[in-house]
């Protein structure tokens, strides 16, 4: 009898129906079904073939395409910013060509552990796959459609850290010859925003010496004092679009088309590779290097208190020393 698991006991032979469902530790999940030689058990062994038979054919019409189709289209989808809709959009197709027809309730650890394996030369490409097929199956299990988390026990890739920039190309950044990069690098320093908000911030947004901002990723609104230096150099910028970043066509950056300018730009300096993103911890090291408290650092990036302790661990440690003597001296420097 099919997915009938016998068990002998006391002289007499009882009945386990597996029902193709497993624990939180992936075991499997049997119902007593009482002995054997009971008048009654042929009815509700009957009953649990039905309901089991039923549920796989219902898995079964669930595909991977239309699982996806029905996140895609959710409230709890649509309430993402569009920054995250963007990326999720674009692991959400890669995951369909990998498993385009495949049942979505029977898509397994290792499905997911093989999509992974082949992104492995691209860690942090990998991951975003990973915490994208991860949201998929929670909301499906939540809404009912699917109760597998092929996604379990699967670790992150090491992808290392974004790193800061050296001072010395950092400095030749902000005196650029190319005006974008060079108001870019303004930006990304001064305000501790990310890419994706950079673009979007608009002249409209500055009003007595500060810019507001609502952070695509928090959805945080933040008021931002201008640093001098990137009040200056946004005085030598023409008022003339809505996006104080705008291309020569009249239109704003994209990010990604603005981070391919800047890493261009990098890449004919050093042969290191420095992303736009290192920028942001350049801003927060400056800001607890000159004597700022982690609060009033995150208060300016708009990074929790953690991810603030976390950066100042980059913190230039020779000037730190410096400044603490000079400060154990009463503000004397020694020759």
């Amino acid at each position: 009898m099919a997915y009938l698991k016998r068990v002998k006991a006391r002289g007499k032979v009882y009945g386990y129906f597996d029902t193709g469902q497993k624990d939180d530790r992936g075991r499997r999940i049997y119902a007593p079904l009482g002995p054997i030689s009971d008048p009654a058990f042929g009815a509700k062994y009957a009953a649990m073939l039905g309901h089991r038979t039923r549920r796989q054919s219902v898995s079964s019409l669930m595909s991977t395409a239309g699982l996806v189709d029905l996140y895609q289209k959710s409230q709890h989808y649509k309430k993402k910013s569009d920054g995250t809709r963007r990326v999720y959009d674009i692991y959400l197709n890669a995951f369909l060509r990998q498993l385009p027809t495949a049942p979505a309730g029977e898509v397994e650890r290792r499905d997911v552990v093989t999509i992974i394996d082949k992104m492995a030369d691209r860690p942090g490409a990998a991951n975003l796959q990973l915490a994208t097929i991860k949201a998929l199956y929670a909301w499906g299990r939540e809404r009912g459609h699917v109760t597998n988390d092929p996604c379990k026990d699967i670790g992150l890739m090491d992808v290392g850290e974004h790193q800061p920039w050296p001072e010395w190309l950092l400095d030749r950044a902000l005196q650029a010859d190319d005006a974008t990069v060079r108001l870019a690098v303004h930006l990304l320093y001064y305000t501790a925003q990310r890419i994706g908000d950079v673009v979007k911030m608009r002249w409209a947004d500055v009003d007595r010496g500060t810019i507001s901002i609502r952070q695509q990723k928090t959805r945080k609104d933040m008021s931002i004092p201008i640093h001098q230096r990137l009040a200056d150099e946004m005085d030598r910028v023409p008022r003339a679009g809505l996006f104080i970043l705008m291309q020569a066509t009249g239109k704003p950056f994209s990010p990604d088309r603005l981070r391919d300018i800047i890493s261009a730009w990098v890449k004919a300096q050093t042969n290191e590779r420095f992303i736009p993103h290192g920028l942001r911890k350049n801003a927060v090291n400056a800001l607890l290097e000159c004597g700022c408290s982690i609060a009033e650092t995150s208060a300016i990036s708009g990074q929790s208190l953690q991810v603030v302790e976390h950066y100042a661990k980059g913190r230039n440690q020779k000037r730190l020393a410096d400044s603490a003597v000079i400060k154990w001296q009463g503000g004397r420097r020694t020759k």
